[in-house]
């Protein structure tokens, strides 16, 4: 929502963005009054109009943390620090932000003066094209960081905080009046500040209006409280948001959240862990179900503005909520503490919840029962004997590139551990394992550790029947054998992540992996991944939950448990699948019960005898069902893959959540879809295939020729969600879609075809309809009777073409590069529904011709070209839409327009308002003859009133220029001698560049 208040500071603050004689801006404002949210928006404006190479943006917080505040703005250039030492990095990241030329750096919540120099950050004195922008709660730290620009951000007014309390708290024409005017007392009790006003609004969403009532008399009756920062108005809307939370384990969650330090992003793995550790969900039957109540816990926080959430699996907590959360706790008798970097100081026997780097040793922590140390220690010389409450402890060890040795003597004190994770230790043993009988989740990260069979010993983890969850995570194991897994009874929960090794085809490593890896019964969640490095496109991040997760760079058939892992998989990745199957079903996952029917995501790879993917050719009586759940499936590297799917049919709902799909590498795939396949394709929406150097045809009917008669003009329409297509290096592929499915492409949006040599067309010819089809078009003409003269055409009666409005309506981006054989790109026909056409990009297309041409009909397999008069004279708004136009390369292009289509423009009388008004970039370096766009013809002037930048070749004699007033920037390229006939006039032209040779004249 947008509010006339900010404007003012929006508008202030995008000037001097762009500004080059301001370096240094201040936005400064209250907690919560949406600082950063502003401050977001600019960055999105100025990376829309590309007004810097680079736009970072690093969160800084009350603490400055210089080496964390580094690691951001590297990883947002992707750089990588070959030093460790904080002033050597702060050097070396200078120099690489000074080779962007303009770049702006976004610091937000700043609390104090920055040392630029210390951090890497160079000052305008040394880079002028450096610009930052601070955000921060105090106007002092403007001033002492010698802001040039100090902007104000003021809290909402009464009404626009009605207005956003409305939006929230979702009140419609249709809420009583009562409560309607009860909210408006409410929203002015919040005084102004968004975040309160959408935490309160949130939380009375959907109550009755005596809950409402209950909340405007706690508002209106609660006694300030000093909270530092400006919180005291605040504090007392964000306690009704917490009192109004129906559930403990929402209040409790609450809470636990509050004790990650500022800006800290939380994976949710990890703090449903944590929370069913500390009991917040009470007893359930399952570890599952107690995930779940979490996870319900978490959307509520969200809906209730209390929790953000940064993506799917991670959140984080606003500082002013985070604020209010430690008051709330020390109001409940709960202190919860989070020191990242001095000692801790408390209350003895106070503390529940901790957070630190420097554990005092004096520390009473009786009731502690939550402890997260990021620490350099190595002994704790005893210090857990005195956490008999502590239910949940994570060690982090805070030393870069060191596996200190972790002594875990003093481990074995905690009997009431329910949740322990370690970060980066060596552990030697697992002894102090079978001392914790309450222990219910161990998660390992980036350990070293002995070999499994020691988990399994009278010491290990098989002598703690309630342990739910195991997670070993890039760890580092001397023995790989993972028999132990079965030996834990009640295990519902296995992640094994990447652990070092060799995880190639036929390894040691793979070999005592397969003949040893066996699960329990009860196991329900899993995410085993050996050897990702080989699979590019696997994201840790996006697959982090690990629901169902199986990727294997090696795939033995004969161990069943991996198989039933496999098919009861959400997210599968394979690859070097074993010797001796020709397709994935039947051969390895049997048709019985839909096999793989619960994958989202599949990725198969380098497994060179595979033919295809399914083979139901032999299943002719049976129901095939397969694939219903899948969302992405990639392929690569198949050197021998033919098919996708040889099928006799399958049946609705095969692939029919599939959305995207990307092929490589595969050149022995002749055809990609047979159209009994495609046709229930219908949620696709983006399709990329590159280097399959045997692909001839995108789409072919089943006995593997493809349609040429009218089968395709049913109205069962075929990629009618398709968004994005790319296909790149399919040298056999002589079309991308025949002109007759183009008509289903509404919602296409991109499409980028590069190094196709045999493509000669973008949209095959248009196949005759059948009886019944003409009728149906017919009946549609008639029906747009009302303009009849733009639809008397010169077609055949039996080639009628139909001008669907919804035609390539959407598409967005059109690029086309290396298709030495292409002679034309639109037919007309298609050409006029290019409504949305932004940006057309043609290079180094060798033989095209015409970028507009007339239509093809193919009848009886013989081509006949026919023009129609509507389709060059009538409709001028075509390419209306257009913004940026490149022809480089393309030497025999004769026009850009027909002449015949630019005549047929001209008598419409208004070219100047209607065509290419919008048109801001156009560039080409061809050949152009006589014909060109840019002359003049039979006294007809082509006018682009709105083109700013024009680059062009004078290579063929006279080029005639028409005066084009907006224009600023001029590049001509003369490589023969060019008489102009005409008067030039370029009232706006700043720029103006002469080449010879390539040389500036």
């Amino acid at each position: 929502m947008t509010f006339e208040s900010r404007q003012s500071a929006y508008e202030q603050l995008l000037e001097a963005v762009k500004n080059n004689n301001i370096a240094m801006i201040g936005l400064y404002g209250m907690g919560g009054c949406g600082k950063t949210t502003l401050a977001m928006e600019v960055r999105k404006l100025v990376e829309a109009e590309h007004c810097f190479e680079k736009v970072l943006f690093v969160s800084i917080s009350s603490t400055v943390e210089v080496r964390r505040i580094q690691e951001k703005i590297a990883s947002s250039l992707q750089y990588t620090f070959p030093e460790t030492e904080v002033m050597e990095r702060a050097q070396r990241l200078c120099l690489r932000l000074c080779q962007e030329k303009k770049i702006l750096v976004i610091l937000d919540d700043v609390w104090e003066k920055l040392d630029f120099g210390g951090i890497g950050i160079p000052s305008s004195e040394h880079h002028k094209g450096c610009k930052i922008l601070i955000t921060t709660r105090s106007e002092e730290v403007c001033t002492s960081m010698d802001c040039q620009r100090k902007i104000y951000l003021p809290i909402l007014t009464d009404e626009e905080a009605w207005s956003l309390f409305q939006n929230k708290a979702l009140i419609s024409e249709g809420t009583s009046d009562a409560l309607r005017h009860m909210g408006r007392l409410i929203s002015k009790e919040c005084k102004g500040l968004p975040v309160a006003i959408a935490a309160v609004a949130s939380s009375l969403k959907g109550k009755n209006e005596t809950i409402w009532s209950v909340a405007l008399n706690k508002l209106r009756s609660s006694k300030p409280i000093n909270i530092e920062r400006g919180l005291i108005d605040p504090y007392k809307c964000l306690q009704l948001s917490y009192d109004n939370l129906d559930t403990k384990e929402a209040k409790s969650l609450f809470l636990l959240c509050s004790v990650f330090p500022e800006d800290f992003v939380i994976p949710v793995g990890h703090l449903t862990r944590y929370a069913v550790g500390l009991g917040v969900v009470g007893e359930t039957h399952s570890y599952e179900e107690a995930k779940s109540e979490v996870i319900a816990a978490k959307i509520k926080l969200v809906s209730s503005c209390l929790l953000l959430d940064e993506d799917n699996e991670r959140v984080k907590m606003h500082d002013t909520v985070r604020d209010v959360a430690h008051l709330i706790a020390k109001n409940e008798n709960k202190i919860i503490k989070c020191e990242v970097k001095k000692d801790v100081i408390v209350e003895q026997n106070s503390v529940r919840y901790l957070w630190c780097v420097k554990f005092p040793n004096d520390l009473d922590c009786s009731n502690l029962e939550f402890l997260f140390l990021r620490t350099k220690l190595k002994e704790f010389d005893g210090i857990f004997k005195r956490m008999g409450m502590l239910k949940v402890l994570i060690l982090f060890n805070d030393e870069d590139g060191i596996t200190p040795p972790l002594s875990t003597m003093s481990l074995k004190t905690l009997t009431n551990l329910r949740c322990l994770a370690i970060f980066g230790y060596e552990l030697s043993d697992f002894s102090f394992i079978s001392y914790m009988k309450k222990l219910q989740s161990i998660s390992l990260f980036s350990c070293s550790l002995p070999s499994c069979s020691e988990l399994q010993t009278n010491v290990g983890i098989t002598q703690v029947p309630t342990i739910k969850l195991l997670e070993l995570n890039k760890c580092d194991i001397k023995g790989k054998k993972f028999e132990v897994m079965k030996r834990t009874p009640l295990l519902e929960e296995l992640y094994i992540v990447d652990i070092e090794g060799e995880w190639d085809a036929n390894s040691k490593d793979n070999i005592d992996f397969f003949n040893t890896f066996s699960v329990p019964q009860t196991l329900q969640s899993y995410g085993i991944v050996l050897g990702s490095h080989n699979f590019y496109d696997y994201n840790v991040k996006e697959f982090c939950s690990h629901h169902r997760t199986l990727l294997l760079n090696y795939f033995n058939i004969s161990n069943e448990v991996v198989k039933s892992l496999a098919k009861k998989a959400k997210d599968l990745f394979i690859a070097n699948i074993q010797v001796g199957t020709k397709n994935i079903i039947p051969d390895i996952f049997q048709i019985e019960g839909g096999g793989l029917d619960e994958l989202n995501n599949f990725e198969i790879r380098d497994s060179e005898e595979i033919e295809c993917l399914i083979d139901t050719s032999n299943h002719y009586s049976e129901v095939v069902t397969l694939f219903s759940k899948l969302h992405t499936l990639r392929i690569h590297n198949m050197e021998n893959l033919r098919a996708l799917w040889h099928c006799f049919q399958p049946t609705n709902g095969s692939f029919e959540n599939l959305e995207k799909l990307y092929l490589s590498d595969c050149p022995k795939l002749t055809s990609l879809f047979a159209y009994v396949v495609a046709r229930r394709l219908v949620q696709l929406k983006i399709l990329k295939i590159t280097r399959c150097d045997g692909l001839e045809h995108i789409l072919v009917d089943d006995d593997k020729k493809e349609k040429s008669q009218g089968e395709f003009t049913t109205h069962v329409q075929t990629f009618q969600n398709l968004q994005e297509v790319k296909v790149n290096s399919c040298r056999k592929l002589k079309h991308i879609f025949l002109a007759n499915i183009v008509r289903g492409l509404a919602q296409l949006k991109v499409l980028e075809i590069e190094e196709c040599d045999m493509l000669d067309q973008i949209f095959g010819d248009i196949v005759p309809l059948t009886h019944h089809d003409q009728n149906e078009e017919l009946n549609e003409i008639v029906e747009e009777d009302k303009y009849p003269h733009l639809y008397r055409t010169s077609i055949p009666s039996t080639s009628i073409v139909k001008h669907s409005p919804g035609t390539l309506s959407s598409l967005a981006s059109l690029r086309i590069n290396n298709c030495p054989k292409l002679g034309s790109i639109f037919t007309a026909s298609t050409a006029k529904t290019l409504t949305s056409l932004e940006e057309l990009i043609i290079e180094e297309c060798s033989s095209l011709k015409h970028v507009v041409t007339h239509e093809r009909v193919n009848q009886n397999h013989k081509e006949n070209i026919f023009e129609d008069d509507h389709d060059f004279h009538s409709d001028i708004s075509i390419f209306q839409s257009l913004k940026k136009l490149h022809i480089i390369g393309c030497d025999l292009l004769q026009r850009i327009f027909s002449v015949s289509f630019v005549g047929g423009m001209m008598k419409m009388n208004d070219i100047k308002s209607e065509e290419a008004d919008d048109l801001k970039y156009f560039s080409s370096r061809n050949n152009f003859g006589e014909s060109s766009c840019h002359q003049k013809q039979n006294n007809t002037q082509i006018e682009l009133p709105a083109l700013e930048v024009f680059k062009f070749d004078c290579n063929q004699g006279n080029t005639i220029l028409d005066n084009y007033h907006m224009l600023r920037k001029l590049d001509m390229e003369i490589t023969f001698q060019s008489r102009y006939r005409t008067q030039i006039l370029f009232p706006q032209l700043k720029v103006l560049n002469i080449f010879q040779n390539n040389h500036k004249v």
